[in-house]
């Protein structure tokens, strides 16, 4: 069953974090299209091997997508000089 919980998250997160301008643009580094997806797939999959209710996971969620916010204004340009 966890891994059945890891391959939903893992599609979906990648459903969101892939564009298709970013495919097209980038056929060379497929690890770096997959890192982010399978990383937060993994730990929600973590999550819900604890038990965590599903509104503290969302609270989570919003609560790190904040703070990846804050470190991109902080830090944008090594962040995007990594992904080129």
């Amino acid at each position: 069953m966890i891994i059945g919980t890891f391959l939903f998250y893992f599609i979906l997160f990648l459903f969101v974090f892939s564009s298709p301008e970013k495919l097209k643009q980038r056929d060379k580094r497929w690890t770096k299209i997959l890192v982010l997806p399978a990383v937060f797939a993994l730990i929600l999959a973590f999550l819900t091997v604890i038990k965590v209710f599903f509104i503290y996971k969302i609270i989570l969620i919003i609560i790190l997508g904040l703070t990846t916010l804050l470190t991109y204004w902080q830090y944008g340009e090594r962040i995007k000089h990594w992904l080129d």
